[in-house]
């Protein structure tokens, strides 16, 4: 009697954590697939904004070239959260 009382003891244990372990993993993948989206869209920011900068027409003008600066300062800073 005792060890059909912990069998079914031990069977729901382990089918609960079973379950909880699948959807971890679920939740797990979707979250890979999302930051590596967020990584691919970051580095073709980055291409995008040294193909603008290319020619560097935003240099001649002192409130665009102050602005761009900043751009890509945040680009720079974005760049940290990137697959590597």
């Amino acid at each position: 009697m005792g060890w059909t009382i912990a069998t079914i003891i031990l069977t729901i244990t382990v089918t609960s954590l079973s379950f909880a372990l699948f959807n971890l993993l679920k939740k797990n993948e979707a979250l890979e697939d999302f930051i590596a989206k967020q990584s691919e869209a970051i580095n073709h920011c980055g291409i995008r904004l040294k193909d603008i900068d290319n020619k560097n027409i935003f240099y001649a003008d002192d409130e665009i070239g102050w602005f761009f600066e900043e751009v890509k300062k945040i680009q720079d800073a974005l760049n940290e959260f990137t697959l590597k």
